[in-house]
């Protein structure tokens, strides 16, 4: 069996039809996504002149040219690439869950039309209720990873959604102590070798290294690993520490995109065989625009 792990998507629906691309060149048999899926960009659009702007705290690729048309035409192109507007005076963590949940719909129904069983964990910028994530995953018919077992193939694969605490105070976070409680009463009993385990956080020193250079992993997470030698672990989180790893015989894929530079990431597993192979695809912009104008929001 093979299967397609990535993670930080955010949104970017540029990515989502990449991915479409990799399984059926790649002849992948599932998908799993390792947190993250919801939009982060969230945006005030502004007009200057005869010209748009954005507002935002996230660099937006190609700029001029995103921004090049009439308004429509404009927040087509920062929607496809995981941008959301957030209307002036109302940036606040409601406004962010209720545009996210609507976002998150549209998502669903791309991954679903990729016709492959498709796994998901809810990530810490995923700021959607349990219950609400839970309820749209069901309505897709998408395998819902936060703390759940699933068979697939020969093996069987758990999640875990729980981060350590972060500068942003974002979804999901707990304390070290706090987390390998959860993990003890959810988690720990049903890994063994056969597992595939997802979780969004890192595991201690373990492709978790962050810009400043600190680690951001968490050591319950790390123990567990070393202790029940899961086959895979797949996880996500700290984008600029893709990459694999071996914790003893567990092979450990950092699976995280660059959305923001619409770049693809994962690895490819293959159950059969042991092996991964890692995936880099960037969408150019000419090949941006082609998906523009195929989306059923076009303005023509």
């Amino acid at each position: 069996m093979k299967i397609f792990a990535t993670s930080d998507i955010h949104g970017n629906k540029a990515l989502i039809y990449l991915i479409h691309d990799i399984v059926k060149k790649e002849d992948v048999d599932a998908l799993i996504i390792a947190g993250d899926v919801a939009p982060k960009g969230f945006y005030k659009l502004f007009k200057e002149g005869l010209e748009f702007d954005i507002s935002s705290g996230f660099r937006l690729k190609n700029r001029i040219d995103i921004l090049k048309g009439n308004e429509q035409q404009v927040k087509t192109k920062l929607d496809l690439l995981g941008f959301v507007e957030i209307p002036r005076g109302a940036y606040n963590l409601s406004a962010i869950s209720l545009k996210q949940k609507g976002k998150l719909k549209e998502i669903c129904s791309l991954l679903k039309m990729i016709d492959i069983p498709v796994y998901m964990l809810i990530g810490n910028d995923d700021h959607i209720s349990d219950e609400d994530w839970d309820k749209l995953l069901e309505r897709y018919g998408i395998f819902n990873l936060n703390l759940r077992s699933h068979a697939l193939g020969e093996f069987k694969v758990i999640g875990f959604h729980y981060v350590l605490p972060t500068p942003w105070n974002t979804n999901n976070e707990l304390p070290e102590d706090e987390l390998f409680k959860k993990l003890k009463l959810y988690i720990e009993k049903q890994v063994d070798i056969r597992t595939i385990l997802v979780t969004h956080c890192p595991p201690k020193s373990i492709l978790d290294k962050v810009a400043n250079g600190l680690l951001a992993g968490s050591e319950s997470i790390f123990n567990l690993v070393k202790d029940k030698q899961p086959a895979f672990h797949i996880f996500g989180h700290i984008h600029e520490a893709f990459g694999s790893a071996k914790i003893d015989k567990t092979i450990c894929c950092n699976s995280s995109c660059f959305w923001s530079d619409w770049l693809l990431r994962g690895y490819i597993i293959d159950t059969h065989t042991g092996g991964i192979l890692k995936i880099e695809k960037e969408s150019s912009f000419t090949e941006f625009m082609s998906i523009y104008r195929a989306s059923k929001e076009f303005i023509g």
